[in-house]
C-alpha cells in the first residue's frame, strides 16, 4: 500500500512539474512586444471599481495619442486610456465589454484607424495573445469564436502558448526573462503610453483621400456598441488621429455618428483648431508623441466639459494622491 502511494505522489509530481515546465516555458517563448500590453490590461484592472467618467479604446494611435492625465489636470475629468496595440474592431469591442464589468463610463472614446478590420477566423497573434490579461466572460468567449472559428488548435495555442511561439527560442533576449514596462508607469499615466522624442512628417490633403465604406461586418460592431451605451446612458465620440497616410472612412463615420447620435471629430481636418504642428507633435509617421498627445486630449477634453455632465474631481478629491 504504502508503495502505490509512493507511485501515486511521484506521478503527482512529475505532472506537476510538466505542467510548470509547459507554462514557463510558454512564458519565456512569448511575444515580447506584447509585454507593454499585457501590463496594461492588468494595471486597468487593478484599479478601482466605478473610478473612471470618460473611457478611451482603440489603436495605438490613441494608446499613444491621447494623454488622460492632462485631461484631469486640465479639466478634471477622470479618465483612463483603455487602447492598446492594433487593436482591431472586435478587439475594441472585446476591451469595451471588459471595462464595463468594473466601471461605469459617462462617455466613452473610440479612436478609429482600425474601424473596417476585424480580426476572423485567424491564428493566434499578439494582438489575439494579449487579450489573455482579460478573464473569461461571455464577450470574450464570442471575440475568441470570431477570431479562431471551429479550430482547436488555436485555442490549445491561446491557452498554452508554446504551441503557437515555440520558433520564438531563436529570439531570446533580455527582455525574455523580464516583465518589461513596468505597471506603475501604466498605473501614473492612467493607461497612456507615454511616447517623446519628435520625427517631422507629411500629411497630405484630407480632402483628397479616397473615401470607403464600412463592411456589414463592423457596422454590426458598431451598431452593438451604440445599442449597449445607449442602454447606460454612456455617450460616445468617434474620432481619427492625423497620421501621414490616407485615412478612407471619414465620410462614412461622419454619417455613422449622425444617423447614431454620436460625435466623430476627423483631426485630419481639425490639425489647426487643436495645434498639432507636423514638425514636432509625431515620435513617427503614425504616431503623435506627448506634445500631440496633449493636445488632442486639452481639444477633446474641452468638449466633453461643456457638452456633458462629467465630475469635476479636483474638487471631490481631498487628497489628489489617489487619482
Amino acid at each position: 500500500m504504502k508503495h502505490k502511494i509512493k507511485r501515486l505522489a511521484g506521478c503527482i509530481i512529475v505532472i506537476c512539474l510538466l505542467i510548470g515546465s509547459i507554462h514557463y516555458t510558454g512564458c519565456l517563448l512569448r511575444p515580447t512586444d506584447t509585454d507593454v500590453a499585457l501590463n496594461a490590461i492588468n494595471t486597468f484592472h487593478n484599479m478601482p471599481e466605478n473610478s473612471f467618467e470618460v473611457i478611451a479604446y482603440g489603436s495605438s494611435h490613441v494608446w499613444r495619442g491621447l494623454n488622460v492625465m492632462e485631461m484631469y489636470e486640465k479639466y478634471g475629468i477622470s479618465a483612463y486610456n483603455y487602447g492598446c496595440n492594433w487593436q482591431h474592431m472586435n478587439t475594441t469591442r472585446l476591451f469595451f465589454e471588459d471595462s464595463l464589468r468594473t466601471q461605469s463610463p459617462k462617455v466613452i472614446i473610440i479612436e478609429t484607424y482600425l474601424v473596417n478590420k476585424l480580426l476572423e477566423d485567424k491564428n493566434m497573434n499578439g494582438e489575439i495573445y494579449y487579450t489573455r490579461g482579460i478573464s473569461q466572460f461571455e464577450a470574450k468567449s464570442e471575440y475568441l469564436k470570431q477570431c479562431f472559428g471551429d479550430d482547436k488548435e488555436r485555442y490549445l495555442s491561446y491557452y498554452m502558448p508554446l504551441c503557437a511561439f515555440h520558433d520564438n527560442w531563436t529570439a531570446l533576449c533580455e527582455q525574455s526573462f523580464s516583465d518589461g514596462y513596468k505597471r506603475a508607469e501604466f498605473n501614473d499615466t492612467r493607461g497612456y503610453l507615454y511616447t517623446e522624442g519628435g520625427s517631422p512628417i507629411e500629411i497630405g490633403d484630407w480632402q483628397a483621400f479616397k473615401q470607403k465604406e464600412l463592411s456589414e461586418k463592423a457596422l454590426d460592431i458598431l451598431d452593438s456598441i451604440v445599442q449597449e451605451c445607449n442602454e447606460r446612458g454612456i455617450r460616445i465620440i468617434f474620432y481619427t488621429a492625423p497620421y501621414q497616410g490616407e485615412y478612407n472612412y471619414s465620410d462614412a463615420m461622419e454619417q455613422y455618428a449622425e444617423k447614431n447620435g454620436c460625435e466623430y471629430f476627423n483631426l485630419f481636418e481639425k490639425m489647426d483648431e487643436v495645434g498639432i504642428d507636423c514638425n514636432t507633435d509625431f515620435c513617427d509617421k503614425g504616431h503623435l508623441n506627448n506634445n500631440g498627445a496633449v493636445k488632442v486630449a486639452d481639444y477633446l477634453g474641452a468638449y466633453i466639459v461643456q457638452n456633458y455632465d462629467v465630475t469635476d474631481i479636483r474638487e471631490d478629491k481631498k487628497d489628489e494622491s489617489t487619482y
